[in-house]
């Protein structure tokens, strides 16, 4: 009788030990991620470059529609800030599978289980009826809540989904990986630099004057300059005349320029001058700063001449500036133009001539 009662006792206790892994082993959910902001040892004090904020991701799947929380326990070598951080569910990153903000109105609980010996950020809120095993939902626990273990190494996180009342539906352990023998070793600096440049073209290089006579102020219809740079502190272009005046082989006639002081020359149809006239054609696409023109090449207050009867003076045969831009620029574009009065004593021919020279030079 004794020896029966041994036998039913061993089978008995074989088919427990049989039974008992699958009565121990709770479900899994369908998916897990649990992505720390920073992945450096002791990452996590939140400031602008070591944002260790938490994004979990989860697919349910026993009874979906009885999960009210999520848990996610931390292991011992994480410190965990006790308190209540907002749940963020806007700003998640691209995935393959779209991340869905979980219904309901989501709050987050850390409590702590000692300095650096783990503990569990518990979501609560969820609308139960309104959850499906099919959509891969997550939320993100701001930086201040995690900090890092201090020795690199894996670490492995316990994930649930729980009843309102705490109560464990599934769970999922999901390791993460701390690195590196400081905080930024799961960092990489990226350097760039950018060549300075500066761009000048001249449309033409002719520019003819209408036939001038003294009854009549005529101006050229000019040629155009393009200027650009990258430089902040932009350009300044010049002009150089190589006769300082319009001047007749065949007649020995000449044109002279106004006075270089600074101020630019009025005339009158009747009167001898020579002058030039650079003004602001079409704008830049992109550019800072401001252009300002020379006072002899001014109406006034930095902008070119626009009064029909003005131009500026060159500075004899030497160089002079006309204008700047004080930022840079993709392409500002100026109309050059040449101005002209004559009086009756000036000889008549066709072959007046000057050579003007343009350049421009960035400010680096």
């Amino acid at each position: 009788m004794i020896k029966n009662i041994r036998y039913i006792f061993v089978a008995a206790l074989l088919t427990f030990s049989f039974l008992m892994p699958t009565l121990a082993s709770a479900a899994k959910l369908t998916q897990v991620g649990v992505r720390l902001g920073r992945l450096g040892i002791s990452s996590g004090s939140g400031g602008a470059s070591d944002n260790n904020d938490l994004l979990v991701t989860f697919k349910l799947n026993t009874t979906p529609t009885s999960v009210g929380k999520i848990s996610i326990a931390f292991p011992s070598g994480f410190n965990m800030t006790a308190g209540t951080p907002a749940v963020s569910t806007t700003g998640f990153p691209a995935t393959p599978a779209s991340i869905t903000a979980p219904p309901g109105t989501l709050t987050a609980a850390v409590t702590t289980n000692g300095a650096n010996a783990g503990g569990a950020i518990v979501v609560s809120g969820l609308t139960s009826a309104s959850l499906v095993n099919s959509t891969l939902y997550g939320f993100i626990i701001p930086a201040g809540s995690i900090t890092n273990p201090a020795t690199a190494g894996q670490y492995v996180t316990t994930v649930e989904s729980q009843t309102s009342g705490g109560a464990t539906i599934d769970s999922t352990t999901a390791p993460t990986y701390v690195y590196g023998a400081s905080s930024n070793q799961d960092q990489v600096v990226v350097s760039a630099s950018v060549s300075p440049n500066f761009s000048f073209a001249l449309s033409a290089n002719t520019d003819t004057v209408p036939a001038a006579d003294p009854s009549a102020i005529v101006t050229s219809p000019g040629v155009t300059m393009s200027v650009g740079t990258n430089s902040p502190l932009g350009y300044t272009a010049y002009v150089k005349s190589k006769n300082a005046a319009l001047t007749s082989a065949a007649t020995s006639g000449s044109i002279t320029g106004g006075t270089f002081n600074g101020t630019a020359d009025t005339t009158a149809a009747g009167t001898t001058h020579y002058g030039f006239l650079p003004i602001t054609g079409t704008a830049c696409g992109t550019c800072t700063g401001t252009l300002t023109y020379d006072g002899e090449y001014s109406g006034g207050g930095g902008a070119f001449i626009s009064a029909a009867n003005q131009s500026g003076a060159f500075n004899g045969t030497s160089f002079s500036s006309f204008v700047s831009r004080s930022g840079y620029t993709n392409s500002d574009q100026f109309t050059l133009k040449e101005r002209v009065t004559v009086a009756n004593t000036v000889p008549y021919a066709n072959d007046y001539t000057d050579t003007l020279t343009i350049v421009a030079a960035g400010n680096f």
